[in-house]
């Protein structure tokens, strides 16, 4: 008797073990003060209250049973997890995730883990930090709807379709992060957005930034390597300030794309397939840049005039492509070692925009479109035939320009001396003159100031 009753003992402690093991979470409030640890269960929609914390301890594991199981902050949420004993979600693929609702400030996640959610982390006028933690395949990982300004820091973005998404004024710091492998954006801006993005390394997504609008902040110091685009700017303007940055490997490593012309100083780009791609008017501040190796250091389409000054270019394939009207204003550079120096495609044709002209198809197409850009007003509508690359230094290969005299052909430049005549198919018989290059005069002596400067 005394022995069953011990083991029956034994059997209700173990059996209580296993439950306090085990924590199904079916409030659907959370007030006061609540702390998980352990293994929990989170079955149903939670909402932690104003002025009730919720804390998560290190080494807690939630599983999350029910997709629409969201967790609703509007207190506070403190996860707690630490290097050894991270704070791990197991959900489902369509989970909701972590809302912060207009919460209090002070919500902190430390060393979560979250994968295969539809959205880890969404925010609605609320800051909070992210440190140490870790998005896998999700959907998009951290999405700020709107006035939302997190930290996000030495975090670990993997394999999502997006993993920040900031919208609407929001005004996150991201700093010291790896984002790598995803399949549309690593981080998406749109909508009066903003936020300095620093020190973060971007490897091998399909776009690394897409800044779609203004977007009026510094993306500095940042590494993007082996991503099919590096930074890709759309209608915003005179913004953002690009500096600092290595560009390596990349498909396309900057696009200026649509009225962005953005500042991009003392940056390198390195062995890129093209380094900076300016099109549709896209027309950046290029200073004191490093372009080495690059299959076309600067790509000019559709009436794009970057300004072009003290700036490296080393042993790149095509040094400068324009195209469709396309006038930079290049001064004080070093060219040094150019397979192809400058190139004009077919459609660099003043002749054919004085003769023909490409405000009347601008016009249509901008009407198909039934767009109401006040930008269009700015578009250039005269064109001289001249693409002017004087004032530059050109290394060994000055000896070309010396030799072939102030106008002669030079054979690291492709203009009407090479092509005087092109057609166009859908414009008639008629041929039109290309525009051609001017080199001379040139510097002599290599321009010091030239390529990246040291920074305060």
């Amino acid at each position: 008797m005394w022995r069953r009753k011990l083991q029956t003992e034994a059997c209700l402690t173990g059996l209580l073990l296993v439950l306090l093991a085990v924590w199904p979470v079916w409030a659907a409030e959370i007030k006061g003060e609540q702390v998980w640890r352990g293994q929990v269960e989170l079955k149903e929609a939670q909402i932690v209250q104003e002025k009730a914390v919720l804390t998560i301890a290190a080494g807690t594991r939630v599983t999350v049973t029910d997709a629409a199981a969201k967790l609703n902050v509007r207190g506070r949420l403190l996860i707690q997890g630490t290097q050894a004993a991270p704070v791990i979600f197991v959900t489902p693929s369509d989970w909701q995730g972590i809302e912060f609702m207009e919460a209090e400030p002070g919500s902190e996640i430390h060393w979560g883990r979250f994968a295969g959610a539809k959205m880890a982390i969404s925010s609605f006028g609320t800051d909070f930090a992210v440190h140490n933690s870790r998005f896998a395949e999700c959907e998009i990982a951290i999405k700020l709807f709107r006035e939302s300004n997190p930290l996000v820091i030495d975090s670990e973005f993997v394999d999502n379709q997006i993993a920040i998404d900031n919208e609407m004024k929001s005004i996150p710091t991201i700093r010291n992060n790896r984002f790598s492998g995803h399949s549309k954006t690593a981080i998406l801006a749109a909508h009066g957005s903003r936020g300095e993005i620093s020190g973060n390394r971007f490897e091998n997504n399909k776009q690394a930034l897409g800044l779609l609008q203004k977007y009026q902040d510094r993306v500095v110091d940042n590494q993007f390597i082996g991503n099919e685009v590096g930074i890709y700017c759309n209608q915003t303007q005179n913004t953002p300030l690009i500096e600092g940055n290595l560009f390596d490997k990349n498909g396309q490593a900057l696009v200026n794309f649509s009225f962005a012309y953005p500042a991009v100083r003392n940056n390198r780009f390195t062995a890129n397939e093209t380094a900076m791609r300016n099109d549709q008017y896209g027309s950046a501040q290029i200073e004191n840049n490093l372009f080495r190796s690059n299959g076309t250091a600067l790509y000019n389409n559709r009436k794009s005039n970057p300004k072009v000054i003290a700036n490296q270019f080393i042993d790149n394939e095509l040094t400068m492509f324009c195209d469709y009207s396309s006038y930079p204003q290049v001064e004080r550079n070093n060219f040094i070692d150019s397979k192809m120096a400058v190139k004009l495609g077919i459609y660099q044709s003043a002749d054919w925009e004085k003769r023909s002209g490409s405000k009347t198809i601008m016009q249509r197409e901008a009407s198909e479109r039934r767009s109401q850009n006040p930008l269009l007003a700015k578009v250039p509508t005269e064109f001289n035939d001249v693409v002017d690359v004087s004032g530059n230094y050109w290394g060994r290969q000055t000896r070309l320009l010396s030799a072939a005299g102030n106008d002669g052909n030079v054979e690291i430049f492709h203009d009407r001396r090479d092509q005087p005549q092109v057609t166009y198919e859908g414009y008639g018989p008629e041929s039109y003159k290309l525009d051609r290059i001017r080199f001379a005069p040139w510097l002599e002596t290599e321009v010091a100031e030239a390529g990246p400067q040291s920074l305060p």
